[in-house]
């Protein structure tokens, strides 16, 4: 049954953090609306809380007192800091945590400590920090407190999870820091930054941070977020009737690469803006408008988190589509570019992997097997869910309760959606 209809994805989880996490660094006092209500932000939040950080009313209309800075911990014990499931918790405090006072003892479950630390170790370190990690892991242990210096770092990997590290630790640092980015990856970070009173400069060089301190607005909104946004979205154009529209959606350039290929797919795309500052929102309404052509994808930074649900698309276009340079997907909550071929193939899609490049073809009538598997990934079990729907199975999705770490109303909306 095709989708049909009009949702509002939840809150931007990109965003959601950093609001959150810069307010230990910030001063002032800020309301936020709209915060993401999945369990990566809640730890966020929680770990806010540890270290002091106050907070009242409810959720969905959040008021935050920042720190400023100073954490209200014991001074003579390390803080345990368990991050959960979130990677973009543990890097960005890790950044945050170089300039407090204190010793901070970052952990996780399983999936997080299989993911590489080591790439963040090592500038925090050429900064003066003193970071140490379990075998390139976590646990990672940062002794806060130690003088910091800026660097000139390029940022290979295409993270703006390790760019906004690095942002946060420079805020603190006798010295700007240089950034390089061969491949622009998201820039919420440093446009907070600017926002709060800090000084983060675009320049031909790269982006220069300043160091300085921040000052909370009293408001704050935070848009819907486009990568939970575009598995509905998606899914419109791979059955004819389908037709999808998602409120209030963020739409930073820089987040919005899973359209453009929709678009070189062959689906119907159509943006309205309705805002522009800070950041630019609006509705994005994606339809079926006839057969899929396959196509080339390397704008992987601007859609890193879309993957999963481009490469089920891709599986209903005529001709092999190609993804490149997805290097970066074997450091997600799995390794999400095997996983990803693994379970193509399981559904009877030709796919394969060279390297780091993924290669599939269609059209392919999707015959699923007994299980599918998502490996407790989020974004691969919304894209098996949805094949199901699709193939109109009940097949089971093995790991499927990870949906809640970024999108708890993901099966309400589908129901909304495909009644």
């Amino acid at each position: 049954m095709p989708l049909r209809g009009e949702f509002t994805p939840p809150g931007d989880k990109s965003i959601s953090h950093r609001l959150i996490l810069m307010s230990i660094a910030a001063e002032g006092e800020m309301t936020a609306t709209g915060l993401a209500d999945g369990d990566d932000v809640k730890t966020s939040l929680r770990l806010f809380r540890t270290l002091g950080g106050e907070t009242r009313g409810p959720e969905d209309r959040l008021t935050l007192t920042g720190l400023g800075g100073r954490v209200k911990t014991d001074p003579g014990r390390p803080v345990e800091l368990d991050c959960g499931n979130s990677g973009t918790t543990a890097r960005l405090l890790a950044g945050l945590a170089t300039g407090l006072p204190g010793v901070y003892v970052f952990d996780g479950d399983a999936q997080l400590r299989r993911r590489p630390m080591e790439r963040l170790a090592e500038p925090l370190a050429r900064m003066g920090a003193r970071v140490e990690t379990t075998d390139g892991r976590l646990p990672l242990r940062v002794t806060g407190g130690a003088p910091l210096h800026g660097l000139e770092y390029v940022n290979r990997a295409g993270s703006a999870q390790l760019k906004s590290a690095i942002i946060l630790a420079t805020l603190k640092a006798d010295s700007p820091s240089l950034i390089i980015e061969p491949v622009p990856t998201r820039d919420h970070t440093e446009k907070l930054v600017n926002a709060w009173g800090g000084r983060a400069v675009p320049t031909p060089a790269g982006l220069i941070i300043h160091p300085g301190r921040l000052t909370m607005p009293p408001e704050a909104t935070v848009p819907a977020d486009p990568s939970s946004g575009a598995f509905f979205l998606t899914a419109a154009a791979l059955q004819p009737g389908g037709r999808v529209t998602a409120r209030s959606l963020l739409l930073s350039p820089g987040r919005l690469g899973f359209l453009r290929v929709l678009e070189r797919l062959g689906a119907e795309v159509s943006l309205s803006l309705e805002k522009e500052e800070p950041e630019p929102v609006g509705r994005v309404t994606v339809a079926h408008q006839g057969p899929l052509k396959a196509t080339e994808v390397t704008e992987i930074p601007s859609l890193v988190d879309e993957v999963p649900i481009l490469a089920l698309a891709a599986a209903f276009a005529e001709g092999t589509t190609v993804f490149r340079n997805l290097g970066e997907l074997r450091f997600k909550e799995t390794d999400r570019l095997a996983a990803i071929h693994t379970q193509l193939g399981a559904m009877g899609v030709q796919a394969r992997v060279s390297g780091d490049d993924l290669f599939v073809t269609g059209p392919a009538a999707l015959t699923l097997p007994e299980v599918l598997d998502s490996g407790h990934d989020h974004r691969l079990a919304m894209t098996l869910l949805l094949a199901r729907h699709l193939a109109g199975r009940r097949t089971p999705v093995l790991g499927e309760e990870s949906i809640s770490i970024s999108y708890p109303g993901f099966m309400a909306d589908l129901a909304r959606l495909s009644a």
